[in-house]
C-alpha cells in the first residue's frame, strides 16, 4: 500500500484481475510514463510514477506474493478466501489457453472452483468443457464429475448431453453413486425429477453399471419424485435387484407411518408392487407390527 493507495488502483485494475490484464496494464503505464516520451520537466514526476507501478507490479505479478498482499490487506476478501480467489484466477487463465494444452491437473482445478463462481460465469465454465469434450475426447473423463454438477446447479448448457453422446463409457460407478446421494440434498421436487430423470438417461448407455442405479432408484420413490428411473431400471435390468436390496427398501416404507406419510406410503406400495411384477422371485418381507405402548400404572385400568 503507498499512501493509502492499493497496488490494484495503481495498476488501475480490478482485484480479482487475471495475471495478463495486469501484464496489459503495467505495459500500458511504462508506455506512457518512460522518460523517453515524457517531456522533460515531468520527467521527475515519471520517476516516481514508475517506481510504484514498478513496486505493484512485482508483487502482483507474483501469484505467492499477491496471496500474501491480499491477507495482509484484507483484499479479495482476506486470508478467509483468497485460495479460492487464487484458483479462480488461475482458472481463467487456463481458459484462455490452447485447448489442447490442457492437462488433468488443470482441468481438476477448474473443477475445484465451480461452485465459487455465480450462474454466468458457471456456465461459461459448462460451455468451455463442451467444447473442450469436442475437440479433446480424450480428456472426457475430467468432466464427468463437472456434468453432474451442471445438472445439479439446474445449468442451461449441454456438458451432461455431450458427455452422454459422445463418452458414456468414461461415467463410473463412484460418480453415478456420488451423484444419487447428492440429489437426495436438492431442493424442490422438480429439481430432483429432472436429475432423476438424466440418471434413467445414463443407466440406458451404461446397462453394464445398472446395479449401481438401485439405490437410486428406491430413493427416488421414497422421495416421492414421479421420474422414471425406477421404471427404466425395471425394463432393462430387473435383474440387478437383490433380495436384500429390496428388503432394505420394503423396511424404509415400513417406517413411513400411514397417518403422517400416507399419500408418500401409498405411492412406494405401488412401486412395491412395480418391482415384484418385474421380479416375482423376490419375497416381500412382512411388516412387522409394533407392540401397544403400555399404560403408566396410575392410568392403567382396574382389573
Amino acid at each position: 500500500m503507498i499512501d493509502g493507495v492499493n497496488y490494484y488502483q495503481i495498476l488501475g485494475v480490478s482485484e480479482d484481475a487475471l495475471l495478463k490484464e495486469i501484464q496489459t496494464a503495467w505495459r500500458s503505464y511504462v508506455k506512457d510514463n518512460h522518460e523517453d516520451v515524457v517531456p522533460q520537466f515531468e520527467r521527475p514526476a515519471a520517476r516516481e510514477r514508475m517506481f510504484k507501478i514498478n513496486e505493484a507490479y512485482a508483487v502482483l505479478s507474483h501469484e505467492e506474493k499477491r496471496g500474501d498482499y491480499d491477507n495482509a490487506h484484507m483484499l479479495n476478501g482476506g486470508s478467509s478466501i483468497e485460495l479460492v480467489r487464487r484458483r479462480v484466477r488461475k482458472a481463467r487463465d487456463i481458459m484462455q489457453r490452447d485447448r489442447r494444452l490442457i492437462t488433468g491437473e488443470e482441468m481438476k482445478l477448474i473443477e475445484t472452483i465451480l461452485d465459487y463462481l455465480d450462474q454466468h460465469t458457471q456456465e461459461s465454465c459448462f460451455h468451455w468443457m463442451t467444447e473442450m469434450l469436442h475437440e479433446c475426447p480424450d480428456m472426457a473423463k475430467y468432466t464427468v464429475a463437472p456434468a453432474f454438477e451442471e445438472q445439479l446447479l439446474g445449468a442451461k448448457t449441454s456438458l451432461l448431453d455431450t458427455l452422454i453422446q459422445k463418452a458414456p463409457y468414461v461415467i463410473t460407478w463412484e460418480k453415478i453413486h456420488l451423484y444419487g446421494e447428492d440429489i437426495c440434498s436438492v431442493s424442490g421436487k422438480e429439481h430432483k425429477e429432472r436429475n432423476y430423470n438424466q440418471l434413467a438417461r445414463i443407466l440406458c448407455h451404461r446397462l453394464d453399471l445398472a446395479k449401481y442405479f438401485v439405490y437410486a432408484a428406491y430413493q427416488e420413490q421414497a422421495s416421492g419424485c414421479e421420474s422414471c428411473l425406477l421404471p427404466t431400471l425395471l425394463r432393462v435390468a430387473p435383474e440387478e435387484i437383490t433380495q436384500e436390496n429390496f428388503d432394505d427398501y420394503v423396511d424404509t416404507v415400513h417406517n413411513m407411518r400411514s397417518i403422517i406419510y400416507g399419500q408418500l406410503r401409498n405411492y412406494n406400495e405401488q412401486a412395491i408392487d412395480w418391482i415384484l411384477k418385474a421380479r416375482p422371485d423376490l419375497v416381500r418381507k412382512p411388516e412387522k407390527k409394533k407392540a401397544p405402548l403400555e399404560l403408566p400404572l396410575p392410568l392403567r385400568p382396574k382389573p
